[in-house]
């Protein structure tokens, strides 16, 4: 049982119909992103895990090496790593308010959990995903300490773009957190769904909900410029590896396939060249992988060999 659920401790008491009644109408959207960042701390359950990924991971193995990087304390070599096909879709500053809802797209769910099952028993399975988040950014982490990486981004006005580039560093992009996060949480929750006997209307409308909005959030990357095509197989082959008992490569497959389907402003032909690039580059990870003690390998070595396209909009 361990080996299919590695950070699950103890078992949860199952909620009342009562409390079950009051949420499986709801949707995801609907909870609250505020009140768990106040409430699983205080929780004996979640306490030390909330502390582990905020300090630790959140911003001892990502903000930090991203300053410490950009004020030279640190000298880990940066690499751009844009491709041409990033060019095939255009740049779009409307959806960075898409983009930043990665933060919340994981967010809510921990708080739909806490008024399911309430405060403490709620923690128990909150805790759960924040360990499988822990665990992301530090495998994140050992491909940036080998070497970090980054893209051209198309000169941009806007306030929320701004802000966002002035907040960001931008030198972690292989692999991209925004993609295996929000593949890591609709994953997360469709086993979560299963295990834990969620009733059909809560996993048919929940687990809808959050990898529709996956797919959407996986398109800004490419939007903003944040990411190029080469960062999302890099992402979705870490991903596999850490979490093999929620993520397979069918998955991947799948939400690679999603990308852009009802994109009016991607050119078919372009839609299908970037799917097929992002599925052959995964795959390639993957099948190196197999012959490798060390997952971080074909990642490394494909980084080192990367020869980067330069776009018509850097500067």
């Amino acid at each position: 049982m361990s080996g299919m659920y590695p950070f699950r401790r103890g078992l949860v008491k199952e909620p009342s119909a009562k409390r079950i009644q009051k949420v499986c109408s709801k949707s995801i959207n609907s909870f609250c992103p505020v009140s768990p960042w106040f409430l699983l701390p205080l929780s004996p359950f979640s306490c030390i895990t909330s502390f582990r990924l905020v300090f630790g991971s959140v911003i001892g193995k990502f903000f930090a090496p991203l300053y410490l990087r950009k004020i030279k304390l640190i000298r880990w070599p940066v690499k751009h790593v844009d491709h041409e096909l990033d060019e095939k879709v255009p740049f779009r500053s409307d959806t960075v308010k898409c983009y930043m809802d990665f933060i919340n797209i994981w967010i809510r769910p921990l708080n739909m959990l806490l008024h399911r099952y309430g405060w403490l028993q709620g923690s128990r399975h909150c805790a759960e995903f924040m360990r499988y988040l822990i665990k992301t950014y530090t495998y994140a982490l050992k491909i940036y300490r080998h070497c970090m990486t980054t893209t051209y981004r198309t000169p941009c006005d806007q306030k929320q773009v701004k802000k966002l580039r002035a907040a960001d560093p931008h030198y972690c992009c292989v692999p991209s957190l925004h993609i295996s996060i929000v593949c890591l949480c609709f994953s997360f929750y469709k086993m979560l769904f299963d295990r834990e006997n969620f009733t059909f209307m809560e996993k048919q409308r929940w687990n809808w909900e959050l990898y529709s909005r996956a797919v959407e959030i996986g398109e800004t990357v490419l939007y903003l410029k944040q990411h190029s095509v080469n960062c999302i197989p890099a992402a979705l082959y870490m991903l596999t590896r850490l979490a093999p008992e929620l993520f397979t490569a069918s998955d991947a497959v799948r939400f690679v396939n999603d990308l852009f389907q009802k994109a009016e402003d991607v050119a078919e032909k372009d839609k299908v060249e970037i799917r097929s690039h992002i599925i052959f580059m995964y795959e390639r990870f993957l099948l190196e992988g197999t012959t490798e003690d060390d997952w971080t390998l074909p990642i490394t070595r494909w980084l080192d060999a990367y020869e980067a396209y330069t776009p018509s909009y850097a500067k």
